[in-house]
Parts: structure tokens; C-alpha cells; sequence
């Protein structure tokens, strides 16, 4: 899948690449950012990777775009995006043998 969305971006058509049922109803720049953060998880060398962080930071940056323009607003507007840390630790972790 990646290397057909490759193909897409270096043919420069994000239309094909964002999902069909938005019916084109997205920010072509939060939509090319999207993809590129996406791409970039991909990466076949895991050291040159994002950070989860990193890729949360970006997609809410990306989120902010849509919104903004979804409620008529400039792409830098004060709208914020709550963000919620959730704690996966189990104490069904396995013992060492």
C-alpha cells in the first residue's frame, strides 16, 4: 500500500489518495501534511522515523487546518484540540522466566 501511495504522491494526486466519501471536502495542504507524516511512520529505517509525539503533534496541527476551515476561519486560528493521555500499562505484564 505504501508504494502505491508513493506512486500517488509523486504523481502529485492526493484526490486519490484521501479517502473517496469526504467528496473532496478537506484542506489540500492539512491532506498532503497527513500523508506525509504517514509516510514518514513507514520508513524503512526505524531511526528515521517520527516519534508518536511527533506524529500527534503533526496530525493535530493537521486537524486544527480542518477545523478552521470547517468553521470559516483563518488556517491560524485560536481553536484548540483537547488531547487525552491514556495509560496502557497492565499488570498483566508476563514474568521473566
Amino acid at each position: 500500500m505504501s508504494q502505491w501511495v508513493s506512486f500517488m504522491v509523486a504523481q502529485g494526486d492526493i484526490k486519490n489518495i484521501v479517502d473517496h466519501r469526504l467528496q473532496g471536502a478537506f484542506n489540500i495542504n492539512s491532506a498532503w501534511k497527513a500523508v506525509e507524516i504517514a509516510m514518514l511512520c513507514v520508513f524503512p529505517i526505524s531511526t528515521k522515523r517520527p516519534t508518536m509525539s511527533q506524529v500527534v503533534a503533526e496530525l493535530k496541527e493537521c486537524l486544527t487546518t480542518e477545523i478552521a476551515q470547517k468553521e470559516g476561519y483563518e488556517s491560524e486560528s485560536n481553536y484548540t484540540i483537547e488531547m487525552y493521555n491514556i495509560n496502557l500499562a497492565t499488570e498483566l505484564n508476563p514474568l521473566a522466566q
